[in-house]
């Protein structure tokens, strides 16, 4: 694979100024997996280049060739796809927060907080309007 820091630097900056980031990234891919890149390999990272950007793909290409046990026969798409979201959500944690808490949790503190406020007007005695 040749020395890769200079590698992963080459393709870096390649990347920073390529109107077509997808070639870049299947050659980048190639180098760092050692895998043939063909017409599906290009569609897995065009696809992910639109849902997480260019660089965050970079990245997760990075972090897929540590993985052993590649191989070119199976779909990597989802592989690739689970490492580029736990690093989006990684980066936007502080933004995403509120999404992880469970719908059925978030609806229970609303109805708590609906029952409190129909206590309370329950219990409010409305004055009369006779004398105005």
């Amino acid at each position: 694979m040749g020395d890769m820091e200079n590698q992963a630097e080459f393709y870096y900056e390649k990347l920073k100024s390529q109107a077509n980031p997808g070639l870049v990234l299947l050659e980048f891919f190639r180098e760092m997996t050692g895998l043939e890149g063909g017409r599906s390999e290009i569609i897995m990272i065009n696809r992910l280049i639109k849902l997480f950007g260019r660089f965050t793909v970079y990245f997760s290409i990075m972090d897929l060739s540590k993985n052993d046990k590649l191989s070119a026969s199976g779909n990597l798409y989802p592989l690739l796809y689970t490492i580029c979201r736990s690093r989006f959500e990684k980066i936007h944690s502080d933004t995403f927060s509120p999404a992880y808490e469970s719908l059925e949790r978030v609806i229970g503190l609303i109805e708590k907080e609906a029952e409190k406020v129909r206590k309370a007007s329950a219990k409010m005695k409305v004055p009369s309007s006779e004398g105005l």
